[in-house]
């Protein structure tokens, strides 16, 4: 199944904010020069790289939205190219200072659920859990029912 838009942005905002919330204690609270920038470039790969290693294709955001990187094929990815894939990621991100970001959701197949590295790396986004019904207590609008959504 197809994760939705917001499901991908959310994970993806979990993730980027563990780093943060970790940098930031750690470059503010740690005198040590050295030290700080250890504690920096450790948040980066222990949020974005290391969880890969124990749950095959999800980090900590993809397990709370309950999303998974596979194959474009459905198939499992191997953990090279999911972090070959992340390292191209998040380098054009911090690179382009986000720019990178908007591009590449921009152009997001909503059939497929593919970004440019997902592309590139034949890759693709997994919803694992179910359509669910109502979670709206106000229902849908018009235009969403129109859409079929």
């Amino acid at each position: 199944m197809v994760p939705s838009f917001e499901k991908r942005v959310r994970g993806f905002a979990i993730d980027t904010s563990a780093v943060a919330v970790i940098a930031m204690i750690g470059f503010y609270g740690i005198g040590n020069l050295y030290l700080r920038y250890v504690i920096v470039i450790g948040a980066f790969i222990g949020v974005y790289f290391l969880p890969y290693v124990f749950s095959s294709g999800q980090t900590f955001g993809k397990r709370i939205e309950k999303t998974r990187i596979v194959m474009s094929d459905g198939s499992p990815a191997s953990l090279t190219r999911i972090l070959l894939r992340d390292l191209f990621k998040v380098g054009l991100s911090i690179g382009t200072f986000g720019l990178y970001l908007v591009i590449a959701f921009f152009v997001m197949s909503e059939n497929t659920s593919q970004t440019i590295h997902d592309r590139l790396f034949k890759t693709k986004v997994i919803d694992l859990q179910g359509p669910q019904g109502k979670d709206n207590f106000l229902g849908r609008g018009e235009s969403m029912r129109k859409r079929g959504l």
